[in-house]
């Protein structure tokens, strides 16, 4: 976790400058100055600034396919276990979930992504503040929405917390929620 670095999260590279897997965590001092990528020409209320507050945790992977601003991403195969696309399943195990993209990242192309702490993520219509939030990107790539399991082992699935819901007039748009997220990459 003791990584240098230099240039901006939002930094894409041709090559893989960092190992895949590197964590970065990223001082609350940082996330408070940076916000989100997702949508960088929009002014932060006091509000979403405070849900975006506190440390956040990135990892560094490959985009096996371009992968958007604010989707949750997958590993792409066990055997490139830091090679990610767009999640496309539902309710996918956490373990086989890398983080949310805080911005584009082109196919074939390295970059940070957010595996812990607060984020701007892609989510279904009817996401509420305080909902538990999985994977949905069997209707949309990258998109999660509240769990919809009551079984045992469903909290294995559980990515993390909706901050705001999903129509509160985010300034990231319809289709956005704040989430705090904590995946284990």
């Amino acid at each position: 976790m003791g990584t240098v670095k230099t240039d901006s999260l939002s930094t894409t590279y041709d090559s893989e400058v960092y190992p895949l897997g590197t964590k970065y965590v990223q001082s609350a001092d940082e996330v408070a100055a940076n916000g989100s990528g997702v949508n960088t020409s929009t002014t932060l209320t006091d509000a979403q600034k405070l849900m975006l507050s506190g440390d956040r945790t990135w990892v560094f992977v490959e985009a096996a396919a371009a992968i958007a601003a604010g989707s949750l991403c997958k590993r792409n195969a066990d055997t490139t276990p830091f090679k990610a696309a767009e999640d496309a399943a539902s309710e996918t195990f956490i373990w086989d979930l890398l983080g949310v993209a805080d911005h584009a990242i082109a196919s074939g192309k390295y970059g940070w992504i957010i595996c812990k702490g607060a984020c701007v993520v892609e989510a279904e219509a009817g996401v509420a503040a305080g909902n538990l939030l999985a994977s949905d990107g069997d209707n949309t790539a990258g998109e999660v929405d509240t769990i919809a399991g009551t079984s045992a082992g469903d909290g294995n699935r559980v990515i993390g917390i909706a901050l705001e819901a999903e129509d509160s007039g985010s300034t990231f748009g319809a289709g956005y929620v704040i989430a705090r997220i904590d995946i284990p990459s």
